[in-house]
């Protein structure tokens, strides 16, 4: 029963995501690296149910954003597993002002994804850079993301 919980929460929060991919004009991509995808996005973490937000403690505000990040592995016959990875990032708003990114792992049944906030400022683009380290593969991963975020 407890696992069925976890799965729906999942789902639920999974579903929330999607959706904020439409609504808020954030972005969901992918990169890939080897035998390894590595799904991001971006977005207000305004759009976070209330319970879900306390469930993971997220500072849920309409000043806040959230970088949402997973990393899995091509096995056999093109299905792909999550792995656990170590993640590093900033922030940086136009005047240069940064904040260190404290990634969160979540982990919900085989699911596993790292969640890290930040604060903008209404209609401020920001600039979110993480490098992943995934065991197995030579050397860190980059990504940089560009994002105007709204206060919501």
């Amino acid at each position: 029963m407890n696992t069925l919980l976890n799965v729906k929460k999942l789902f639920t929060l999974l579903a929330i995501t999607a959706g904020l991919v439409v609504i808020s004009v954030s972005q969901a991509n992918e990169k890939r690296v080897g035998d390894y995808i590595i799904h991001y996005n971006a977005f207000n973490s305004s759009f976070i149910q209330p319970e879900t937000a306390v469930q993971y403690r997220i500072d849920r505000s309409k000043y806040t954003g959230l970088i949402n990040v997973s990393v899995h592995q091509v096995v056999e016959d093109g299905k792909d597993k999550p792995l656990k990875v170590a993640l590093r990032g900033k922030a940086t708003n136009n005047l240069s002002q940064f904040q260190e990114l404290a990634f969160k792992e979540i982990v919900e049944g085989e699911a596993v994804y790292y969640l890290a906030d930040f604060q903008f400022r209404d209609q401020e683009n920001m600039d979110i850079e993480f490098t992943i380290n995934i065991p197995g593969y030579s050397k860190p991963v980059s990504i940089d993301i560009e994002q105007k975020f709204y206060a919501d």
